[in-house]
């Protein structure tokens, strides 16, 4: 992976991240709301949660409207998406930010979840497998995986069905013509797998309770316990 290339790209984007990212995920209600409200079914007690590619902390609001008394840390290696997370969440004491590539390291620090949105397809699969390890062995017993991201359908086939029609849906946003180039410029960066493969790396790790809990399309979301 190109953390250099990847750094510049997700700067250079910050300050319209999440406004492009509402227009361009078809399911996107759905996709963050309901991911975020099962969190509920697991019955654990949610105090201490880190997100992985935290960008703008969109993910993060959506999970501190469900848990405002947890303890946050925002992961990012874009220091501007991050500063976006900062203003966000101006005035809260009980949040952390770093700049660091989780790819290679993790705060040395037990949580109760993990999460993560729209940024692990953007490792190979031996860098997926080593961060899976880690995320295990940095959660607490009982704590959990949310990881909601872009993934390759099953086929070939209807891989193509997938992404043609996402790029139709695209051409109809409301993006001016500069902003949908530099979307799809960062997809030259994606590194995709297929949901089952995705299950079998982190069962392969000793996740346990391994299931995609929402799929659209190419948006799904992992869910997993230690």
């Amino acid at each position: 992976m190109d953390i250099e290339q990847i750094t510049e790209r997700f700067n250079q984007a910050a300050e319209k991240y999440d406004e492009q990212r509402k227009l361009l995920i078809p399911c996107f209600d759905d996709y963050y709301g309901l991911s975020v409200s099962f969190l509920k079914k697991t019955g654990n007690d949610i105090r201490k949660i880190l997100d992985l590619g935290a960008g703008t902390g969109l993910l993060t609001k959506y999970l501190y409207d469900k848990y405002p008394n947890a303890n946050y840390t925002l992961i990012d290696i874009s220091e501007q998406m991050l500063e976006v997370a900062r203003q966000r969440f101006a005035g809260l004491h009980n949040f952390k930010y770093l700049i660091l590539d989780y790819s290679k390291e993790l705060p040395p620090n037990k949580f109760d979840l993990i999460a993560s949105a729209l940024s692990i397809h953007h490792l190979e699969d031996g860098d997926k497998l080593s961060l899976y390890s880690n995320i295990y062995n940095n959660l607490e017993d009982g704590g959990c995986l949310l990881n909601l991201d872009q993934f390759n359908a099953s086929s070939d086939e209807m891989n193509i069905r997938y992404n043609d029609y996402w790029y139709e849906y695209i051409n109809t946003c409301e993006i001016i013509s500069n902003d949908k180039k530099s979307c799809l410029k960062r997809r030259e960066l994606d590194k995709e797998n297929t949901i089952d493969a995705t299950k079998y790396l982190l069962t392969k790790i000793g996740f346990k309770n391994v299931e995609c809990i929402y799929n659209y399309l190419k948006f799904g979301v992992i869910f997993a316990e230690k």
